[in-house]
């Protein structure tokens, strides 16, 4: 129902030729009676006000909870597909390989995955042949004999990728498998299976999302089986309804609602801690399966947010009713200051709720963000993984048949350089993604001692001078003076000196690349420019960033994985330095750095 705004009380108007006295007596119930009739309008204004107030914080209280939700919704989801899509990278990584020389595939991806609880191998036959660890492979395992093989004979009809059920663990806990048919020149091989332990994706993603004794987060599947909850581990691997609530309470209507695949909010009676609570749901989506996370809190935590905002109505109704009956002619105006300092507290109340949600929709973004990164190196990863082994691949076919002549000789010569090449290739990949892990976690050691400055300069550019007199560039230095002794990490330097002339080789199609150092203000400053097709003043502030790459032709035919330019970024700034670009489309760019 809708109040109108009371109005201030105006007594009427009288005009007399002669003037007019009230007893005292009349006067005293006047004033009683007008401050009689103010202290009730204040009251009533203040128990709408709460109202409001209430209704307000309460429901900027479940958009929050609801954000927290879908952000630990997000991070799952994005967990469960990058590891089907790590699975799936070894799967064709191994196709060629024997289960002997798995093993030491699935170590590799075991050390370094977190969630991943086990790996293993099944040959065509049913029959798991390898895995690690051992203790948790059931090595020698037959699926036929122990008809165990449903999912197995999915994946060899299907030729796709298959995710189980949560089931109870060897090892303890809650998990889920995942299984990749492996093919050998369209030979069906076996599975590569691997074990998503569902405990350790839950306390990553859900342990901290309310403050400890003020919420509860549990997720459960499409049948009401608990997958992880916070307040009642006991619970896991139970179903709710029956062990926990009754099939009549506001809870389970809570819990059926979760089964729908729905998103909301909503209140029930917590039946083992006798309080109401508020609880926000999300769905988690991964393939064909569906479950459900929930976070839930005290109903009473949404009335500790405004009793601060009812404390100051209780003193402001107090303060007026004595300033009505003792003051009388000043009370409007007190009522007036008092009533929007209330409002401007009510606003600033408002106003931080607004901001909490503000902040927790920015994190919403960089999440999304961090799953198109994630998504850009998958791609990234995948392709620059895939070219050099099909070209190893094709090198390896065509070397099988050749026989002994002069001819052949010098076919598998230039093949064997082939596969060389590549597998520099790849190394490069590999050592490209170490080098930016490290930077990012702050890992990177640096073996700081002095070095000639220049030593490393020359070093770097006879390493790189073959490839510029094959491609016709010419490479010229400006030193000042012989030495220039600096403390540093040499083979870091070398590193990023040749990341630079090499990106310089890439995009110049002809020209010279010039490398010059003087000191300025004490610090030596290198400038490496060369007369390439230059960068685009919209790409400079990004270039340095990871994955990232200059969209134009000649980019695209050099290829390469847009870590470059980061790796030589975190070089320079873990010794303290600074690098930029500086760049005109069509005449070059310079890279200036300053150690």
């Amino acid at each position: 129902m809708a109040h109108s705004q009371p109005s201030v009380f105006q007594p009427p108007i009288f005009y007399c030729p002669y003037p007019v006295y009230l007893p005292m007596s009349h006067k005293k119930f006047a004033t009683l009676a007008v401050a009689a009739i103010l202290i009730i309008v204040v009251a009533w204004f203040g128990q709408v006000t709460n109202h409001e107030v209430g209704n307000i914080v309460q429901q900027q209280f479940t958009q929050q909870q609801l954000l927290l939700t879908r952000q630990a919704a997000v991070g799952i989801e994005g967990f469960l597909e990058e590891r089907t899509v790590l699975i799936e990278v070894l799967a064709e990584e191994v196709a060629d390989e024997s289960p002997e020389n798995m093993t030491s595939h699935f170590m590799t991806v075991y050390s370094r995955s977190r969630g991943i609880s086990s790996i293993g191998f099944a040959n065509s036959e049913g029959v798991i042949v390898t895995g690690y660890p051992v203790e948790y492979v059931a090595i020698g395992l037959d699926l036929y004999a122990t008809k165990k093989n449903a999912s197995f004979d999915r994946a060899r009809e299907t030729g796709e990728t298959y995710t189980t059920n949560p089931l109870l663990l060897v090892q303890g806990g809650i998990g889920s498998h995942i299984g990749v048919p492996v093919y050998s020149d369209g030979e069906f091989k076996g599975v590569v299976f691997a074990t998503i332990d569902i405990s350790t994706l839950s306390e990553r993603y859900l342990a901290d999302i309310t403050p400890d004794g003020h919420g509860q987060v549990y997720m459960i599947t499409m049948i009401g089986r608990s997958l992880y909850d916070s307040a009642h581990k006991e619970m896991i691997g139970k179903k709710y309804i029956g062990s926990f609530c009754t099939n009549d309470s506001s809870y389970a209507e809570i819990l059926s609602e979760q089964m729908q695949e729905t998103e909301g909010t909503g209140y029930y009676f917590d039946e083992s801690s006798g309080e109401w609570r508020i609880v926000a749901y999300t769905p988690v989506i991964w393939y064909n399966h569906v479950w459900s996370v929930a976070t839930s809190v005290p109903a009473s935590d949404v009335g500790a947010l405004v009793h601060s905002v009812y404390r100051k109505q209780i003193l402001f109704i107090a303060i007026v009713v004595a300033i009505i009956l003792a003051g009388g002619g000043s009370i409007v105006l007190i009522f007036s200051r008092w009533n929007r300092e209330l409002e401007n507290e009510v606003e600033r109340t408002t106003e931080d709720l607004k901001k909490s949600n503000i902040k927790l929709e920015s994190a919403n973004t960089k999440l999304k963000e961090l799953d198109r990164l994630k998504s850009e190196f998958v791609s990234m990863a995948s392709h620059e993984l895939k070219t050099p082994l099909t070209a190893i691949k094709l090198s390896m076919d065509v070397l099988r048949p050749l026989s002994g002549s002069e001819k052949d000789i010098r076919t598998r010569d230039e093949l064997f350089e082939i596969i060389d090449r590549n597998i520099e290739r790849q190394n490069r990949l590999v050592t490209d993604l170490l080098d930016i892990s490290r930077i990012e976690t702050g890992t990177l050691k640096f073996n700081l001692e002095p070095v000639d400055l220049y030593n490393i300069i020359r070093e770097s550019v006879r390493s790189m001078r073959g490839i510029a007199e094959r491609e016709g560039i010419s490479i010229h230095t400006d030193l000042e003076g012989e030495t220039l002794v600096i403390a540093g990490d040499r083979d870091r330097l070398v590193q990023v000196f040749v990341n630079l002339i090499g990106n310089a080789l890439k995009f110049t199609e002809k020209g010279e690349i010039r490398i010059q150092v003087r000191v300025v203000a004490r610090h030596p400053e290198i400038r490496v420019s060369d007369t390439g097709i230059g960068i685009p003043s919209d790409e400079l502030d990004r270039i340095f960033d990871k994955f990232h790459q200059v969209n134009s032709g000649l980019t695209r035919e050099a290829g390469g994985t847009g870590l470059g330019l980061a790796i030589c970024r975190g070089i320079i700034e873990g010794h303290g330095g600074s690098i930029e670009a500086e760049s005109e489309v069509g005449r070059g760019s310079t890279f200036v750095i300053v150690l």
